[in-house]
Protein backbone atom coordinates (compact mmCIF):
# COMPACT_ATOMS: atom_id res chain seq x y z
CA UNK A 1 0.00 0.00 0.00
CA UNK A 2 2.87 2.33 0.75
CA UNK A 3 4.30 1.87 -2.51
CA UNK A 4 1.41 2.15 -3.97
CA UNK A 5 0.84 5.81 -2.41
CA UNK A 6 4.43 6.63 -3.11
CA UNK A 7 3.97 5.76 -6.92
CA UNK A 8 0.67 8.20 -7.29
CA UNK A 9 2.33 10.93 -5.43
CA UNK A 10 5.13 10.65 -7.72
CA UNK A 11 3.52 10.75 -10.55
CA UNK A 12 1.32 13.68 -9.34
CA UNK A 13 4.54 15.51 -8.84
CA UNK A 14 5.36 15.33 -12.30
CA UNK A 15 2.26 15.53 -14.21
CA UNK A 16 2.42 18.57 -15.84
CA UNK A 17 -0.31 21.34 -16.05
CA UNK A 18 -2.45 23.81 -18.45
CA UNK A 19 -3.01 27.03 -17.07
CA UNK A 20 -4.28 30.68 -18.39
CA UNK A 21 -3.55 33.35 -16.09
CA UNK A 22 -5.19 36.72 -17.43
CA UNK A 23 -4.97 40.18 -17.05
CA UNK A 24 -7.19 43.27 -17.61
CA UNK A 25 -4.08 46.38 -16.82
CA UNK A 26 -3.86 47.03 -19.91
CA UNK A 27 -0.95 50.05 -19.02
CA UNK A 28 1.79 49.96 -21.70
CA UNK A 29 -0.70 47.80 -24.79
CA UNK A 30 -0.63 49.74 -27.33
CA UNK A 31 -3.61 48.82 -29.26
CA UNK A 32 -4.00 50.01 -33.64
CA UNK A 33 -7.21 51.63 -35.04
CA UNK A 34 -9.05 52.33 -31.34
CA UNK A 35 -10.14 48.51 -30.87
CA UNK A 36 -10.78 48.30 -27.42
CA UNK A 37 -8.69 45.40 -25.20
CA UNK A 38 -10.66 42.97 -23.13
CA UNK A 39 -7.32 41.12 -21.78
CA UNK A 40 -4.06 39.91 -21.83
CA UNK A 41 -3.54 35.84 -21.58
CA UNK A 42 -0.40 34.10 -20.41
CA UNK A 43 -0.87 30.40 -21.86
CA UNK A 44 1.32 27.68 -20.24
CA UNK A 45 1.09 23.88 -21.13
CA UNK A 46 4.11 22.26 -19.51
CA UNK A 47 4.67 18.31 -19.27
CA UNK A 48 7.57 16.03 -17.96
CA UNK A 49 9.80 13.40 -20.21
CA UNK A 50 12.42 10.66 -18.83
CA UNK A 51 15.36 10.46 -21.42
CA UNK A 52 13.36 13.34 -23.51
CA UNK A 53 11.50 10.51 -25.23
CA UNK A 54 9.35 8.90 -22.80
CA UNK A 55 6.38 10.76 -22.26
CA UNK A 56 5.20 10.70 -18.44
CA UNK A 57 2.72 13.40 -18.27
CA UNK A 58 1.64 16.56 -19.43
CA UNK A 59 -1.37 19.01 -18.79
CA UNK A 60 -4.80 18.72 -20.21
CA UNK A 61 -5.76 21.05 -22.58
CA UNK A 62 -9.32 20.01 -22.60
CA UNK A 63 -9.68 21.99 -19.00
CA UNK A 64 -7.00 23.99 -18.00
CA UNK A 65 -6.23 25.54 -14.68
CA UNK A 66 -7.97 22.66 -13.40
CA UNK A 67 -5.91 19.47 -11.08
CA UNK A 68 -6.49 17.24 -14.07
CA UNK A 69 -3.37 15.56 -16.33
CA UNK A 70 -2.58 13.55 -19.05
CA UNK A 71 -0.57 10.80 -17.59
CA UNK A 72 1.97 8.87 -20.47
CA UNK A 73 0.66 11.47 -23.20
CA UNK A 74 2.24 14.51 -24.76
CA UNK A 75 0.09 17.17 -25.28
CA UNK A 76 2.66 19.90 -25.05
CA UNK A 77 2.28 21.62 -28.70
CA UNK A 78 1.70 24.69 -29.97
CA UNK A 79 -2.01 24.13 -31.54
CA UNK A 80 -3.14 22.74 -28.16
CA UNK A 81 -1.80 26.30 -26.77
CA UNK A 82 -3.73 27.86 -29.86
CA UNK A 83 -7.04 25.92 -28.87
CA UNK A 84 -7.06 26.87 -25.43
CA UNK A 85 -6.20 30.66 -26.67
CA UNK A 86 -9.10 30.20 -29.26
CA UNK A 87 -11.15 28.92 -25.95
CA UNK A 88 -10.57 32.17 -23.93
CA UNK A 89 -11.49 34.25 -26.76
CA UNK A 90 -15.24 32.43 -27.05
CA UNK A 91 -15.72 32.87 -23.36
CA UNK A 92 -14.49 36.33 -23.38
CA UNK A 93 -16.11 37.82 -26.98
CA UNK A 94 -12.91 38.71 -28.48
CA UNK A 95 -12.69 38.71 -32.60
CA UNK A 96 -9.01 39.73 -32.66
CA UNK A 97 -5.70 39.21 -31.35
CA UNK A 98 -2.83 41.45 -31.04
CA UNK A 99 0.45 40.94 -29.71
CA UNK A 100 0.46 37.06 -30.28
CA UNK A 101 3.62 35.53 -28.62
CA UNK A 102 4.34 31.94 -28.21
CA UNK A 103 7.83 30.55 -27.10
CA UNK A 104 9.42 26.58 -25.95
CA UNK A 105 10.89 26.45 -23.51
CA UNK A 106 13.05 22.88 -21.92
CA UNK A 107 14.75 22.01 -18.36
CA UNK A 108 16.88 18.96 -17.96
CA UNK A 109 17.25 17.58 -14.76
CA UNK A 110 19.92 15.02 -13.53
CA UNK A 111 21.33 15.70 -17.02
CA UNK A 112 18.75 14.17 -19.33
CA UNK A 113 16.90 12.09 -17.07
CA UNK A 114 13.80 13.88 -16.29
CA UNK A 115 13.19 16.95 -18.49
CA UNK A 116 10.14 19.42 -18.28
CA UNK A 117 9.09 21.09 -21.61
CA UNK A 118 6.41 23.91 -21.89
CA UNK A 119 4.87 26.20 -24.34
CA UNK A 120 4.02 29.76 -23.31
CA UNK A 121 1.66 32.01 -25.48
CA UNK A 122 0.42 35.46 -24.94
CA UNK A 123 -1.51 37.21 -26.42
CA UNK A 124 -3.89 40.51 -25.77
CA UNK A 125 -7.83 39.87 -26.56
CA UNK A 126 -9.62 42.87 -28.50
CA UNK A 127 -13.45 43.44 -29.42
Amino acid sequence: MKSTLTILAMTMLLAGCATIRQSKIFHGVKVEDGEVPLETVEIENSGWKLFKFISLGSGDPRYPNKTSCRIFRDTVTLQNNLDILKGEMERTGATRLANLNSRKTNESILFILFTRRAYHTSAVLLK
